[in-house]
């Protein structure tokens, strides 16, 4: 996930495993974990594959993320959310990094298992998507901040109003965002 393959590139088992020093089994484990998240795919022959993303992938993937978190905000409590966790987010990371973090805080305090695993797979495969948003967008740390407070203390339909405009607004500009990730340079692709 640290951008050290290209997309598309076949990786072999035996190599990557005589590479970091484990046994082949260890590392098909973890590939195969990877290939139930949608982070690898298993290539015809054998070994594994970085999968290719297209724009209209990563404009289902926006849409798919969209419709995850407005179902976890529809079944979610208003006690439920933790305003501190939530609200300290911002500003004590990157703005990529804090936006992977605010939904994947939604996420865990979701009270059903499957739409957790959901958005916590939608959320990190984003966040590739959201290191191209910073070249080509404005006012995202204003932004994260609306979606911050509409999450906290919103009702409903202004919640789901600002988290709409949210995926909207990077739906609309999937072109740009998805040019923008094939110029990034590689030691900027990974999630800490």
């Amino acid at each position: 996930m640290a951008g050290r393959w290209a997309p598309g590139i076949l990786l072999i088992e035996r190599g990557l495993a005589a590479e970091y020093g484990v046994s082949v089994s260890p590392l098909r484990d973890a590939a195969q974990r990877l290939v139930g998240e949608h982070m690898l795919e298993i290539a015809a022959g054998g070994g594994y594959r970085i999968p290719v993303q297209t724009q209209d992938m990563l404009r289902s993937l926006y849409r798919w993320h969209s419709h995850l978190v407005r179902l976890i905000m529809k079944a979610m409590r208003a006690d439920a959310l933790p305003r501190p966790a939530i609200s300290s987010l911002i500003g004590t990371t990157s703005l990529p990094q804090a936006t992977t973090n605010l939904f994947l805080t939604l996420a865990d305090i979701c009270e059903d298992p499957e739409h957790t695993r959901a958005l916590k797979s939608a959320t990190v495969r984003l966040h590739q998507a959201r290191l191209g948003e910073a070249q080509v967008m404005r006012n995202l740390t204003q932004e994260l901040q609306m979606v911050e407070v509409a999450t906290i203390f919103g009702r409903d339909h202004d919640r789901f109003e600002v988290l709409w405009a949210y995926h909207r607004r990077r739906i609309r500009r999937v072109d740009r965002i998805f040019e923008a990730i094939g110029h990034l340079p590689n030691q900027y692709t990974s999630i800490s």
